[in-house]
């Protein structure tokens, strides 16, 4: 695992380095058509279980509906509003970038044909690629992104991810094709930042709507599929999309099914009622690979998963409580026991492939040091605690949950487990204030796809990031991280912003805002029919290329 682990950061490290020095233009690419020859693209294995190349002969059959198993169901279905990675991953068949990283983590370009910046980094011009047209026909043009983007900046638009556009003050059309970007500062993560925003149609926005857009985005987006039907609690459909710009897919419809039971997903896979599965049971896995017709992808990611401690309520206010919280919990043995090894030991806020990662000391497990942090704090006896924990979304999250509160109970915090539904547990999560929030504990993973730092601290620690609506839902507010932050964001020499964030994440472990756990692996499992799948290191996979034989 860990060798695998550190291929994926060397080669993704190696592109954080190129595409921080945006003043440079980043040479065309298309996106990446996988070889034929391979069933899964994946970037490493991690454990016996992984797949590995298989050479195809046969020919594409007449299959024309592709059924995944997923584990959740959708919030929202607003390409702009998204906070779940799985669900932004759908909306990816539908809607597309400017720009996107391929399946070795290289920055390419989707709508977008080139980009410049200027001398003092205040300006971003991009140019799209022309012959592009939006499924209700529109064409792709400057307009479409200055609709988008100026859409992103309405503060009466729900848009949780927007901080990463702090930087942005206008979006300029400059001819049919060519748009600018004027920065309020020089920003060196802009470009990478472009990943994460889906260009829309302004015809289809202005028929629909703001209350029908995350409910039925039909012919919203330029990718090769469009919003068929979405039965809440069943199942998202999509249809082919004929006019791609891409090529035209192989299937007629993909068929997304909401199955929150892991073994349910696994089983609907054995008797071919689905062809692809959202994490599989870590358990199942050595038997899955030795079982004819099964497929394996397994990767690392760059999801870090954590407690958030509400640190405005209660014991939870004291430093020392959080601290016991840390010591309290045996990190490596869930990573062992629960996880089946699908994860690796977190030692910061940042994943270590991302710019500006500084590793810290982890916290051991210690439950006698918990309960002398505990007494000093003035609970001797413990407390009680609400932790709210999601089903299906995360790898046995469930039964993570669960081992939690064992642990906790040891040092004397008697734990209640809070399990809602997926769209309940998004509006619990970032639709509360400190005061009204279901929980004092939250099992939760943050996947970024942004490979800096501040794609991280800025959303989560920062105090402007606060809930409702954002991501800073431990309420945590310290005026040296925050002002840490905000000095890095405007840096340009990066020797500075690396000391900056070293001293942010330095700060961060010390006060405890999170029980600190791991970085947890991608799984997904698929028929062998199933070839051209393409995985990527944050969480997501591409079925642009997917056909069956």
């Amino acid at each position: 695992m860990h060798k695998a682990l550190n291929k994926l950061v060397a080669v993704a490290a190696v592109v954080v380095i190129v595409a921080a020095a945006v003043i440079f233009l980043v040479p065309q690419l298309q996106p990446t058509t996988p070889s034929s020859t391979t069933t899964t693209t994946t970037i490493s294995t991690t454990t016996t279980t992984s797949s590995t190349s298989t050479t195809v002969t046969t020919s594409p059959t007449t299959q024309k509906v592709l059924r995944i198993a997923i584990g959740i169901d959708a919030d929202t279905l607003d390409p702009h509003a998204q906070t779940t990675t799985l669900i932004s991953n759908i909306m990816s068949f539908i809607t597309e970038p400017l720009f996107y990283y391929n399946e070795k983590g290289e920055l390419i370009h989707y709508l977008a044909e080139s980009y410049t910046v200027s001398s003092d980094g205040l300006k971003v011009t991009v140019v799209l690629k022309k012959g592009i047209k939006f499924q209700d026909g529109y064409p792709l043009n400057a307009t479409a992104v200055k609709v988008t983007f100026d859409r992103l900046l309405n503060p009466k638009v729900k848009v949780p991810s927007r901080y990463l556009l702090d930087a942005l003050n206008s979006t300029d059309i400059i001819d049919e094709y060519t748009v600018r970007f004027n920065l309020k500062y020089p920003y060196a993560p802009f470009v990478r930042t472009l990943t994460t925003w889906y260009v829309i149609s302004p015809l289809a926005y202005q028929k629909l709507g703001e209350e029908n857009l995350g409910k039925t985005p039909v012919d919203i987006g330029t990718g090769p599929f469009k919003f068929k039907e979405w039965v809440k609690g069943d199942r998202i459909v999509l249809s082919k999309f004929d006019g791609y710009w891409g090529g035209a897919v192989k299937f007629d419809e993909v068929v997304f099914k909401i199955v929150p039971e892991a073994q349910t997903r696994e089983a609907m896979l054995l008797s071919g009622e689905v062809d692809i599965v959202y994490q599989p049971p870590p358990a199942d896995l050595p038997k899955l690979n030795n079982t004819p017709g099964v497929v394996l992808a397994i990767n690392p990611s760059t999801r870090v998963m954590t407690v958030n401690i509400n640190t405005q309520r209660g014991p939870l206010k004291d430093v020392r409580v959080r601290q016991a919280l840390n010591y309290a919990v045996d990190k490596e043995a869930l990573i062992k026991n629960v996880l089946f090894n699908l994860a690796t030991l977190a030692d910061s806020p940042v994943y270590p492939a991302f710019f500006g990662y500084s590793p810290q000391k982890v916290y051991e497990y210690n439950p006698e040091k918990a309960k002398q942090l505990l007494a000093e704090a003035g609970y001797p006896n413990g407390f009680k605690l609400t932790l709210m924990v999601p089903t299906g979304r995360y790898i046995f999250d469930r039964q993570v949950g669960e081992a939690l509160q064992a642990y906790l109970s040891k040092v004397g915090i008697t734990v209640e487990l809070y399990t809602p539904d997926w769209p309940t547990f998004v509006q619990s999560l970032i639709g509360q204030n400190y005061t009204s929030t279901p929980w004092d504990l939250c099992y939760v993973g943050y996947g970024m796809t942004t490979p800096d730092a501040d794609a991280v601290l800025y959303s989560v620690f920062h105090s402007s990031q606060w809930a409702p609506g954002k991501f800073n839902t431990m309420f945590y507010k310290n005026e040296r991280v925050d002002k840490l932050l905000d000095d890095a964001r405007r840096e340009v020499d990066e020797k500075k912003r690396l000391q900056m964030y070293a001293e942010a994440q330095a700060i961060i472990w010390e006060e405890c805002p999170w029980i600190f756990l791991y970085f947890q692996n991608f799984v997904l499992a698929h028929s062998d029919k199933v070839h051209g799948l393409v995985v990527y290191p944050y969480e997501t996979f591409d079925l642009r290329w997917v056909y069956i034989s």
